[in-house]
């Protein structure tokens, strides 16, 4: 593994329009802030300026992409599940994708780097049971959840780059083209992906939450012992009176 922090990780955070919203303008603040010791790429369309936003941030750098990547959630899955686009990062081991419904707290990307997984990001914990418990109940969501394998939610997401480029070839290989979000290809969502699990290397769910929260952010708390993880996506979709005490706008 690389051992500088410039060639270990890149912060991507995917942009598609100049008008931001608040929260929007906090995210970006936040990922800037407490991860300005990595070098960080806003990934747009090519037919997109975002000149105030590079006087604002000087040291944001831009690489931009067809402008079908980002006319809609297709393309931008299929931007995701590309090749090309995880070999325009090639010069490092890491990226993190932060999508600005996202926010992170405290600076851990060396660490979750260090583990070595191939693919990390919140656990979508959604099934029903989850809804009938009480706030405290941690070891009782983990019962409920000992069989359920979410799917990682790639807005907020760490991807090992040379695993991931393998990983896309084999299953181009053998594969039509992936039909749905593109982090259900990393999270082995369908039967169909079972053979690859072998070309992949990903956390426990239990490992992950460390990582971020996603949907239950109440019930993921219980789960991690009321410790906030390295980060959340989709903060305002999900429960937000929860994170009013954590995130200010």
């Amino acid at each position: 593994m690389k051992s500088t922090s410039s060639s270990l990780v890149a912060v991507v955070i995917p942009i598609y329009k100049a008008a931001m919203t608040p929260a929007e303008q906090a995210s970006l603040r936040q990922c800037l802030t407490v991860l300005s010791a990595y070098p960080t790429f806003v990934i747009k369309p090519a037919g997109l300026l975002l000149k105030e936003l590079a006087e604002e941030y000087p040291s944001l750098q831009f690489r931009s992409y067809d402008d079908r990547y980002f006319s809609g959630i297709d393309g931008y899955n299929e931007l995701m599940v590309s090749r090309s686009f995880y070999e325009s990062f090639a010069e490092f081991e890491y990226m993190l994708i932060y999508q600005l419904d996202a926010y992170v707290f405290r600076d851990e990307l060396r660490e979750w780097c260090a583990k070595g997984y191939d693919y990390i990001g919140a656990p979508g914990l959604e099934p029903a049971e989850l809804y009938k418990l009480p706030a405290n109940a941690g070891d009782e969501y983990a019962r409920v959840l000992s069989q359920h394998r979410p799917v990682l939610n790639g807005g907020l997401s760490l991807r090992r780059i040379p695993a991931l480029l393998r990983y896309i070839r084999i299953y181009d290989r053998f594969y039509s083209r992936w039909p749905g979000n593109e982090d259900k290809l990393f999270s082995l969502d369908a039967r169909r992906l079972a053979p690859m699990k072998y070309f992949i290397k990903l956390p426990a769910w239990q490992e992950a939450l460390a990582f971020a929260f996603e949907k239950s952010p109440a019930a993921s708390y219980a789960i991690n012992h009321q410790q906030l993880p390295f980060g959340c996506h989709a903060w305002e979709r999900y429960d937000p009176d929860f994170w009013k005490p954590f995130i200010q706008i």
